[in-house]
C-alpha cells in the first residue's frame, strides 16, 4: 500500500483586495456547515465572544488587572494588541457558573466561519468553535490534567469549484482523526453536510465516536471520548461568516487580540518534567494564529536561505499507488526567483519516519530521506516522484526547492512541511498504523 496519496499542491497567487465574504461564498459555508455531535454527559458548551468576555478580566503574567471590563471592541486595545496578557476568571466559581457556556440545543450561539478563497477554484471554510473552558483529563495516582479557561478548536472544508472534497478534524494544537476524503466521512442532511464529534469536555474534533488517545505521555496518556446520543448541533443557522485574511474592526476588533483567552497556566506539578502540562494550563491563542493564516498568504520574495511561497494549498485524495506523488502549481514569483538564479530543477526530500517505536523511552523514531527532481519550467504542472517509504514507515514531512542540477547540491529550500494523516488508530476507518495514508500537508494547507 502506498505510503502517500497522491498530492496536488496549488501555489497561492497574490489575493485579492481583501473584502467581506463574496453571497456565493457565503452560500458555500451554509452548504457545507457541519453538525456537531457533542458527548451525552458534555457539560461544557460553547459560548459566543460576547459572552465570554463579560466573565473575565484582563490580566499581566502577574495578575495585576489591565482591564475589568473586556468587551469586543476594547480586548485589543493594550500595547501590541494585548500580546503577553491573560483573560482570567475565577476557575473553581466559574465551573459551576459561567464557564458551563450556552448549551446549544437550548441557547443560540455561534459558530465563527473563516471563508479563504484561493486560487484554482479552492475555498477552505474554517469552522471554529469556542467554549469558555476546557476540561482537563482525569489521571490514575495524578489528578486532573489540562484543565483551561478558553478553548478555540476547528474543523475545516475543502472546497473546488464549489464542491467539498475532504475534510480536517482538528484537536489539540495538531491531532484529531486529521484530513479526510469526502468520500469517507460521516454526513447528515441527505448526506449533504459533515458530521464531525466534539469529544466530551475537551472539545476536540474527531470524524468517529470513540475514544482516541492524543498524548502518550511517559506517566500516563491523555484520551478524548466521542459518542452518539448527545446533543446534535446543526451550525446552518449559527455562522458568523469572516473574510479571511481580513482587517477587523468594530465589534470584530476581539480578532486582532494576540494574548491568551484563559488563565496563566501552572508549572509547579511533580510531572512537568515528563509532560509540561499541569493541573491548569494557560488558555489558547485565538483563531488568528499562525498555522491557519498562512493559508491565505503567500511570500512576495523567496530567497536562496528560504524559498518561501512556492506551495501554499494541498489537495489530497487517496492512493493505493506503490510511490509518492507530489504535483505542484509554481506561483509566478517563484519562477522568476528561479529563473534569475540559475536554478533549472524542482526538487521534492520528503522525510519517511518509522512506524516502530524505538525500545529506548526516550528515543527518537528513525527517519531517512528520499529526493527527486524534475526540469523547472514556467506556467507548468510539476510531478515529482521520490519514491514510496520502506515498509514499517510513512512519510511525515516533505521540502521543496530549487536546484541548479539533480545532485541537489546547489539549491534555494522552502520550509519543511509537516503532514496531516488519516488518523493511526485502528478504530477509524479501519487504516493500520503501519500503513497509514497521508493525505494533505499541514504547513501548506495549514488546517
Amino acid at each position: 500500500m502506498s505510503r502517500l496519496s497522491s498530492l496536488a499542491v496549488l501555489a497561492l497567487g497574490s489575493l485579492a483586495a481583501l473584502a467581506a465574504p463574496t453571497p456565493d461564498n457565503i452560500a458555500l459555508a451554509r452548504k457545507y456547515a457541519p453538525q456537531w455531535r457533542f458527548h451525552t454527559s458534555e457539560i461544557y458548551w460553547p459560548s459566543t465572544v460576547e459572552y465570554f468576555l463579560a466573565g473575565v478580566k484582563q490580566t499581566d503574567g502577574g495578575g495585576k488587572v489591565i482591564n475589568g471590563a473586556v468587551t469586543t471592541s476594547n480586548v485589543d486595545d493594550a500595547a501590541n494588541q494585548g500580546s503577553g496578557l491573560y483573560l482570567t476568571t475565577d476557575i473553581n466559581a466559574g465551573k459551576v457558573g459561567f464557564l458551563r457556556g450556552q448549551n446549544p440545543s437550548t441557547t443560540a450561539t455561534s459558530v465563527y466561519t473563516f471563508i479563504a478563497p484561493k486560487d484554482n477554484g479552492v475555498v477552505d471554510l474554517f469552522y471554529w468553535l469556542f467554549t469558555p473552558f476546557n476540561e482537563g483529563k482525569s489521571v490514575p495516582l495524578v489528578g486532573q490534567v489540562g484543565d483551561h479557561v478558553g478553548d478555540w478548536e476547528r474543523m475545516t472544508v475543502r472546497t473546488v469549484n464549489g464542491v467539498a472534497t475532504q475534510v480536517d478534524y482538528h484537536a489539540h494544537g495538531d491531532t484529531g482523526s486529521g484530513t479526510l476524503p469526502w468520500s469517507q466521512i460521516k454526513k447528515f442532511d441527505n448526506d449533504q453536510r459533515p458530521v464531525g464529534y466534539v469529544a466530551r469536555g475537551s472539545h476536540g474534533f474527531w470524524a468517529t465516536a470513540g475514544t482516541f488517545t492524543y498524548v502518550n505521555a511517559v506517566v500516563f496518556q491523555l484520551q478524548d471520548v466521542t459518542s452518539d446520543g448527545g446533543v446534535a448541533w446543526d451550525t446552518k443557522d449559527s455562522l458568523i461568516n469572516l473574510a479571511y485574511p481580513e482587517s477587523y474592526s468594530g465589534n470584530f476588533d476581539w480578532l486582532n487580540y494576540k494574548g491568551a483567552w484563559g488563565n496563566i497556566g501552572a508549572t509547579n506539578c511533580w510531572w512537568y518534567i515528563f509532560y509540561n502540562e499541569c493541573q491548569v494550563v494557560s488558555g489558547p491563542g485565538g483563531p488568528l494564529r499562525s498555522d491557519v493564516l498562512g493559508a491565505a498568504k503567500l511570500a512576495s520574495s523567496p530567497s536562496k536561505e528560504n524559498m518561501a511561497g512556492p506551495l501554499s494549498q494541498t489537495l489530497g485524495t487517496a492512493s493505493t499507488e506503490a510511490t509518492s506523488s507530489f504535483t505542484f502549481y509554481v506561483d509566478s514569483v517563484v519562477y522568476t526567483f528561479a529563473a534569475g538564479s540559475g536554478y533549472t530543477q524542482l526538487a521534492v526530500k520528503q522525510t519517511c519516519t518509522s512506524t516502530i517505536q524505538p525500545t529506548e523511552e526516550d528515543a527518537e523514531p528513525a527517519t531517512s530521506t528520499k529526493s527527486a527532481v524534475t526540469q523547472f519550467t514556467k506556467g507548468q504542472k510539476f510531478t515529482v516522484n521520490p519514491g514510496a517509504c520502506e515498509d514499517n514507515s510513512t512519510v511525515t514531512s516533505y521540502v521543496v526547492g530549487a536546484c541548479a542540477d539533480d545532485t541537489l547540491t546547489e539549491c534555494a529550500w522552502g520550509s519543511s512541511r509537516a503532514l496531516r494523516a488519516y488518523s493511526a488508530d485502528t478504530s477509524v476507518l479501519g487504516i493500520q498504523t503501519a500503513t497509514a495514508i497521508v493525505v494533505s500537508d499541514l504547513d501548506t494547507w495549514r488546517w
